[in-house]
This record gives C-alpha cells, structure tokens and sequence, in this order.
C-alpha cells in the first residue's frame, strides 16, 4: 500500500479546471519531485493532501486512510504524521528561532520544557543551524528562514514531508544546500516526502521519481533517467527551458458539436 495515493483527483475553481484525473502513488521512504508551470495544480495537490481541500471528484489516501472521509479528529491524527515546508517558510515574526520549533511540540505534545529544548535543539542541527536559538526570523536570510522551517516541521516525527517551492528565490549555493538538507533527512530519517519545485537540478538530485504536471494533468511520472529521456514534446521544452513549444500554447477549444449531430439528438 502506498503511504500517499492520489486516485483520479481532480479540483477547479470555477470554469478553471486545476487537476484531471490526476493518480501519483508514493511509496514509504520515497522521495518524488512534482515539476510544472505557474498555475499547473502543483500547490493544489499538496492542499488535497493536507486536506484543506476537499477533491471535486477522486480522492486522496493517506496510510490507506482517504482524506475527505476522515472526521475532523481524524483529520487531526493525519495531519500530525505530516510536516509542510512552506515557499517563505513562514515563521512566525514575534518569535525567536527557538520558539518556532518548539510551537508545535508546545502545542501537541505533553513535554517538559527540558525535553522541548533538547528535541528543537537535535531539529535545528540537522539542519545546520545551531546556535541560532535566539535569533528573530527578520535576522536570518531567506535559505536560513527555510532551515529553519524545516526544523519546525520535523520536530513533531512526521512521517510524510511536503516541501512548497523550498529553493525559490534563493542563490544556486544555498538552493544545494536546500536539496543536500532534503536528502539528509530522507536518509537520517526515513520519511516520505513530495517536493514541489521548479529546479530542475534539484530536482534530479533528491528525486527518486519526477512527476510534470502540465494542463491539471500527470503527463509523467518516472525514475529521473528515463524523465530525461522522455520522449513527450512538453516535457523535452520544460527541460530546455525553451519559450518554443506546446508548453506556453494556449489549450485547444473544447469541441463543438456539428449541426447534423445536433439535429440527429433532437430527432
């Protein structure tokens, strides 16, 4: 059983169709990397997970458990087996380093305060960021502020990671840096993840599989080798990164039906 199975989901908002009939299935301790457009769904999948979304039709399926079914207790007990990376990391300004880690533990675990710091101590080294306890979000840079993100996120043991756009606006050193984090806990830690990303260099480095959305749709979903080599027109132009090709064309109009065909289902 996959630890994340997303059957047939599909969402829009409006006339604007995000996903379609979008299946991914991500083993235990798998890392798989979702690549696509401003506007491809991409954001909108992890919200299905997280369940602040609710499918139009499909569904998706953590441990075996389906999202939209779960009471909102037991939308409570899944959540807490996850940890979400947001884009900006979005640390809480009034407090310090320390204080963001410790939130949830604070929150949703009985703890001594000493076992509190000895736990946000042991997260922010993972993430090389020791001796920044003190320190406000507004003193950190923007590759610091996501380590420490990912620091609050672990802090609670999750078994399922979801970073949003992890290395957006920051330098080609500290986006290598991002990525080797993503694979040290992967591998110190052995959690699932799903990473959202526009790297592409980051992408074939912590990806055991690499998935394109393109359209609300998963066009591929496959070992980054064979990614590479895909064949598909959309996915050679989002590797070239090249502005010539289907990728930016506008989606064909939907069909019309004929007259003939309309007279015939009046007759």
């Amino acid at each position: 059983m996959a630890v994340i199975d997303v059957v047939n989901l599909s969402k829009a908002f409006g006339p604007k169709v995000v996903l379609s009939n979008v299946n991914l299935q991500v083993e235990e301790g798998e890392s798989l990397v979702v690549l696509g457009g401003s506007g491809t769904g991409k954001t909108v999948l992890l919200r299905n997970i997280m369940g602040l979304l609710t499918p139009d039709s499909g569904h998706v399926a953590v441990e075996g458990k389906i999202i939209a079914q779960l009471s909102r207790k037991e939308l409570f007990e899944v959540r807490q087996s996850i940890g979400m990376c947001f884009q900006m990391a979005a640390l809480f300004d009034s407090m310090t380093v320390f204080e963001n880690v410790a939130f949830g533990l604070r929150r949703h675990h009985k703890m001594t305060e000493a076992e509190v710091r000895a736990r946000v101590e042991e997260c922010l080294s993972m993430v090389g960021m020791k001796e920044t306890e003190k320190l406000k979000p507004a003193e950190l840079s923007g590759g610091m502020k996501r380590r420490v993100g990912f620091a609050r996120a672990i802090a609670l043991k999750p078994k399922i990671l979801l970073f949003d756009e992890p290395t957006t606006g920051l330098d080609p050193v500290m986006t290598d840096v991002i990525g080797r984090i993503i694979l040290d806990l992967k591998h110190e830690l052995g959690i699932t993840s799903i990473t959202i990303t526009h790297d592409l260099k980051s992408a074939f480095e912590i990806g055991d599989r690499i998935a394109l959305l393109f359209r609300g749709e998963c066009i591929a979903c496959e070992a980054p080798a064979a990614f590479k080599v895909n064949p598909h027109p959309v996915i050679q132009q989002f590797l070239r990164g090249d502005a010539d090709g289907p990728f930016l064309q506008d989606p064909p109009p939907p069909k019309r039906k004929s007259m003939s065909n309309s007279k015939e289902a009046h007759a």
